[in-house]
């Protein structure tokens, strides 16, 4: 007797390489429309036809939708946290790289953090806002740990990194005001400002 192939429940895909493009899709589009509408206001049916899934699909993914926004959220964060270690290694010396890196964030801005986090606290669990926090922080510690170098070699004054870090990513919140290209010509001008003012505050 020939032995049945087990069925798939609804609305999980097959099984192979699509799996992880379709999951990484869906997180690039919820991490979108959560940045432009905010927790509340985007469903998963929102998110599903804008992405050309099923909702099934995405609960195949994710458990739920504010497991979804905390993978959403995370993914962002983890990918400034990249961008943030490769441009800082990658320069010749601390203050241009912060200028190349303000640039980049500059130029890409994203909602306040807090302001997102508060709108979602209460539908998220406390583990899920913790996975948000300890991947926030990470961007701090490779900012910090760059600051850390520059204290250690007399290029700034001896002052609490983290501090520094937290500072420097709140000037960046600068990016989500809509009048920078008419008030100061560029983000890479803008940027510049930015780190003079920065700099000269920590040497």
């Amino acid at each position: 007797m020939t032995e049945k192939s087990p069925k798939r429940l609804p609305g999980r895909p097959k099984h192979g390489n699509d799996d992880i493009s379709i999951q990484q899709t869906i997180i690039q589009t919820a991490s979108q429309l959560f940045m432009e509408y905010g927790y509340e206001t985007v469903t998963l049916q929102q998110i599903g036809k804008t992405c050309s899934v099923s909702k099934p699909t995405i609960y195949y993914h994710f458990t739920s939708k504010p497991e979804l926004f905390k993978v959403a959220f995370t993914t962002m964060l983890q990918n400034v946290s990249r961008l943030t270690s490769h441009i800082l290694d990658q320069a010749e010396n601390l203050e241009s790289g912060l200028v190349r890196l303000a640039e980049a964030r500059l130029g890409n801005p994203h909602a306040e953090i807090e302001t997102m986090l508060r709108e979602a606290e209460p539908f998220l669990e406390p583990a899920q806002i913790q996975d948000i926090r300890n991947t926030e922080h990470q961007i701090h510690e490779v900012l910090a740990s760059h600051f850390q170098r520059a204290m250690d070699e007399n290029r700034l004054r001896t002052d609490d990194p983290f501090f520094l870090a937290e500072t420097f990513s709140t000037l960046m919140l600068m990016g989500n005001r809509g009048d920078n290209l008419h008030k100061y010509g560029s983000n890479l001008s803008l940027g510049q400002k930015l780190v003079n003012i920065f700099i000269r505050g920590a040497q």
